[in-house]
């Protein structure tokens, strides 16, 4: 060889060539993935600002409604209640329907409202003057494009709580009766400007006679689907009530 320099012998230095070639391409290369991983990163869906508040149980008083899932109403502000895990609260909130009590739970909060993860046995009665249970006014009928959810995943419990990769956990939830979001606009993309509850996270999905909807619905969740629905107020929750055949994938 006329230039032994460049001969690359494993158990050699390695020649001046190949150093100054790696040397170059190494961290350009290296340069080049982080800048591509940031902007994938900022192409991709936002996750949202849920949090699930473990470290700061909370203990409130209100009244306890079910519309159709439970809610606690503290000051005309309704609180959508959870259970742990995959099952949902109704078993142990039935029995307060209407009346006062003190709840203590785990805050699930995102954007301006929460929810409550509350386990049996955290509810009590209590002799206390609260505000009557507010009524439903029916708003409008409408027909949205969105994504059906579960509340507690959505709200915080998980990041992100929506889309296919979300699709097991939130038939798992759902096929336990935890309570059911339709969020309009598929991936929280607002284009029909119609008030949500609590400030943008969704609308409460009941069928057409106000009733829970669970098994029925697991074909439709995390896929972008289309419902024509009626549009309900209570308080400051939004619910859509729908019949069977009125829901269907875009």
């Amino acid at each position: 060889m006329n230039n032994e320099d460049n001969f690359y012998v494993g158990y050699g230095p390695l020649p001046d060539k190949d150093r100054r070639f790696l040397l170059k391409t190494v961290p350009a290369g290296l340069l080049g993935l982080a800048a591509t991983g940031a902007i994938l990163g900022g192409l991709a869906a936002s996750a949202g600002g849920g949090r699930w508040e473990t470290g700061t149980p909370v203990t409130l008083k209100g009244r306890m409604g079910f519309h159709p899932y439970p809610v606690l109403w503290v000051n005309g502000i309704g609180h959508v209640i959870a259970g742990f895990g995959k099952q949902s609260a109704d078993s142990y909130c039935r029995p307060f329907e209407g009346q006062a009590v003190e709840i203590t739970g785990i805050k699930i909060t995102r954007n301006q409202c929460f929810m409550l993860g509350v386990a049996d046995g955290d509810i009590a009665p209590i002799n206390t003057i609260m505000p009557p249970l507010p009524k439903a006014v029916f708003k409008k009928n409408i027909s949205v494009a969105g994504e059906v959810l579960d509340a507690q995943c959505f709200m915080g419990i998980m990041n992100p709580g929506y889309g296919r990769s979300h699709r097991g956990c939130a038939a798992q939830c759902i096929r336990g009766g935890q309570p059911v979001f339709f969020m309009m606009g598929f991936r929280g993309k607002d284009k029909a400007g119609i008030a949500h509850t609590c400030g943008g996270n969704g609308f409460l999905l009941a069928n057409s006679d106000g009733g829970k909807i669970n098994a029925e619905i697991l074909g439709h969740i995390a896929v972008p689907v289309i419902i024509e629905a009626r549009l309900k107020q209570i308080g400051n929750l939004y619910q859509l009530t729908y019949k069977d055949d009125s829901l269907g994938r875009l």
